[in-house]
């Protein structure tokens, strides 16, 4: 992930032959009108091997019954006896031996060998023997295909951080071919239905230690071609269809660096990663992955915005000979994050000046994270971007600007793939949808696996009711409705305004004091069906405050406790001629609304002083002067030992490891094979 012949052999001409008459009996059966049948789509999710890790996110959990593909995340090229990417730019700059379910082995440069062996194969789960060869993943996608027999498994090689020795496999006639039949090797041990090459990038882009070369453009083209006639050699010893695909960047400088339309005549079909066009790398906010271009974005001096959008890449595919029916269109089901943004717009547009935090890693943020903690919770407002057609997010208080997409605009994006003729939609990944909402919206969508198209509408909200008002805002709460498949969300309408909420509660703000307002509530599905309104509700915001008086400051601020990654304080409460409604602590650019006369800040940095105030706040908007303390936090527990197995690691431990300091990200009980080094999900580079 950025987070994937022209000779047409005997058996191509016999499938050829083949599919031209099933398509004359379709044109038949339906009277000369295109039939749109569940398989006409295909619905791509990777899957990544590092899940299994810290993120505790298995073969199992998937649900394969809405999917036609599982792209496994991922293989790599062996080199000199090792595999893995030195760049000490890259996420997780080491290098490995070459091994596989045994151990090291010994192999010629250009042969796709295991990305990690311990959760690839050798890991064991429920219901494997001691004796079993393929254990781990691979054995958890072997048995998940005997559970599903149409689902097929496909193997991708390279990615962002593995595609540097992309170029010197393509570069001669020998490593193409070792690399080729090490895929047929590799897809018939496994039990894999293809491979995926995801060269991340032909010619430029990339990783700067990536090995790259002009003549990567024909090259590529020639690597595909002798994959091509292996896997088709293999199939037609094996008795069946081997795939070959790519995963391809969406901008223009891939369709300049790559012969496309020759590629598109040899694989099976293009994934195009439709996400990562803007991220925290950029100093201002603005879409991870926008279907349309905006000009707003363009004026606010989003770098590329004209290009870097799901349609101009589509278009631009289309434009170097690749037909609609071999693009698959990538979809995210996680967002980007920006920190320090200015509030104008939103947050959206904006200057930033850095990267917010996010589930796993900076700036990155799970779809099921960001419903259960961010969308219209915890001071964050959605908003919607009609031109763009994506959501986004802004906390005022925070200054953290969220964009990502939700079933709102899966759906655009799901109607643009029917529009334009194109083969389905691939994910980047599983386990950011562990409520699998957006899943759900591309199975109904797209009708894989779904028995026909779903029009029922879930029931009608009811219980619409008041909880609270001030003279700007009105909190609302309803009875969850049902739905025959599953509610994704609601909508609570008032006049022209409309705002989408995943719960069954809400706060409407920026209200006008002492003005009546009709709300309702609508229920959504995956499909996009939407129930009928609730009962109106009638509510009017309280009238303006004079109040001008602000509370008085806190007193006695202290730290009560601290660790290496927090520091808890306590104070004596303000007091307000009408009342305190809560208090706001500061640190740096941070800050954190509590409604307590304590907080614990977590999340800092082991050793750092910070320097810490608090203020009250009552319902006026008025803001009491400020107390302040300063404290450093404690040197991480483990800075001078070093990593082991069996040992119980919290976040923000420091270990050493192969001459370097790690720290620990995610907290977990070490196992061997779980070296700082391995495990890039639990551990960090210092």
């Amino acid at each position: 992930m950025t987070l994937r012949k022209q000779s047409i052999s005997k058996g191509s001409i016999v499938l050829l032959a083949l599919a031209l008459i099933l398509s004359m009996f379709s044109f038949l059966a339906y009277g000369g009108q295109k039939a749109e049948a569940a398989s006409d789509y295909k619905i791509i999710g990777y899957f990544p091997s590092w899940g299994a890790y810290g993120r505790n996110y298995n073969v199992t959990d998937m649900d394969a019954s809405k999917v036609t593909h599982i792209n496994y995340a991922f293989a790599d090229i062996c080199w000199n006896g090792r595999h893995g990417n030195p760049d000490p730019t890259g996420p997780n700059p080491v290098t490995w031996t070459c091994q596989d379910e045994v151990g090291t082995i010994n192999v010629p440069n250009g042969t796709i060998v295991l990305g990690d062996p311990w959760i690839d194969v050798q890991k064991s789960f429920p219901g494997d023997t001691w004796d079993k060869p393929i254990k781990g993943n691979l054995g958890q996608l072997i048995k998940l295909k005997q559970q599903n027999p149409s689902l097929k498994t496909i193997i991708s090689v390279g990615g962002w951080s593995w595609s540097n020795r992309f170029s010197d496999v393509a570069a001669s006639a020998q490593t193409r071919e070792n690399f080729a039949n090490s895929a047929v090797d590799f897809l018939r041990k496994y039990q894999f239905d293809g491979v995926d090459l995801d060269w991340e990038y032909p010619v430029s882009g990339g990783l700067a230690g990536n090995s790259v070369s002009p003549a990567d453009k024909q090259n590529f083209t020639l690597l595909l071609q002798k994959i091509r006639e292996k896997l088709d050699a293999a199939g037609a010893q094996d008795g069946k269809t081997y795939l070959l695909t790519i995963a391809s960047g969406a901008g223009p400088s891939f369709a300049q660096n790559t012969e496309l339309g020759n590629i598109a005549s040899i694989v099976d079909w293009i994934n195009i990663m439709g996400y990562d066009f803007n991220g925290g790398w950029q100093t201002v906010s603005a879409h991870n992955a926008p279907l349309y271009y905006d000009p707003a974005a363009a004026a606010a001096g989003v770098p590329n915005a004209a290009s870097f959008n799901t349609a101009a890449g589509v278009q631009g595919h289309l434009d170097a000979g690749v037909p609609a029916s071999k693009i698959v269109l990538g979809m995210p089901f996680y967002g980007r994050g920006w920190a320090n943004c200015g509030s104008s717009g939103n947050g959206q547009y904006q200057s930033c000046s850095g990267v917010s935090n996010g589930t796993w890693e900076a700036g990155l943020f799970d779809f099921s994270d960001l419903e259960a903690n961010y969308i219209n919770k915890n001071g964050y407002t959605r908003y919607w971007n009609d031109t763009a057609k994506v959501p986004y997010l802004y906390n005022p208080s925070s200054r953290i600007y969220i964009s990502y997409d939700d079933v709102e605009s899966f759906g655009h994006k799901t109607d643009f793939i029917k529009s334009k003729g194109l083969g389905g939609a691939m994910f980047w990944e599983f386990s950011g949808d562990r409520n699998k909402t957006l899943l759900n919206k591309l199975a109904s969508d797209l009708s894989t696996g779904s028995g026909g198209t779903d029009t029922t509408p879930p029931t009608v909200p009811t219980n619409l009711q008041v909880t609270g008002k001030t003279s700007s805002s009105i909190s609302l709460s309803w009875t969850a409705s049902t739905d025959n498949v599953g509610v994704t969300g609601y909508t609570v309408s008032y006049g022209s305004n409309e705002v989408n909420v995943s719960g069954t509660s809400t706060t409407i703000g920026g209200l006008t004091p002492n003005t009546a307002y009709t709300l309702t509530v609508k229920a959504r599905d995956a499909a996009g069906n939407v129930s009928a309104p609730s009962s109106p509700l009638s509510a009017t915001t309280d009238p303006a405050s004079s109040d001008t008086t602000p509370p008085t400051a806190p007193e006695n601020l202290q730290v009560t406790e601290k660790t290496s990654s927090s520091i808890s304080l306590s104070w004596i409460a303000s007091t307000d001629n009408v009342g305190v409604t809560g208090y706001t602590v500061s640190y740096g650019s941070n800050e954190v609304n509590v409604s307590e006369t304590s907080a614990t800040i977590s999340g800092l940095v082991p050793n750092t002083t910070y320097t810490f105030t608090v203020s009250a706040r009552d319902a006026a908007g008025n803001v009491s002067d400020s107390a302040s303390v300063t404290e450093t936090t404690e040197a991480g527990s483990g800075s001078a030992d070093p990593w082991a197995p069996n040992v119980s690691y919290k976040v923000n431990d420091q270990v050493t490891y192969g001459g370097k300091t790690y720290y620990c990200i995610q907290p977990h009980t070490s196992l061997p094979g779980w070296e700082p080094a391995n495990v890039p999900a639990l551990w960090g580079l210092l």
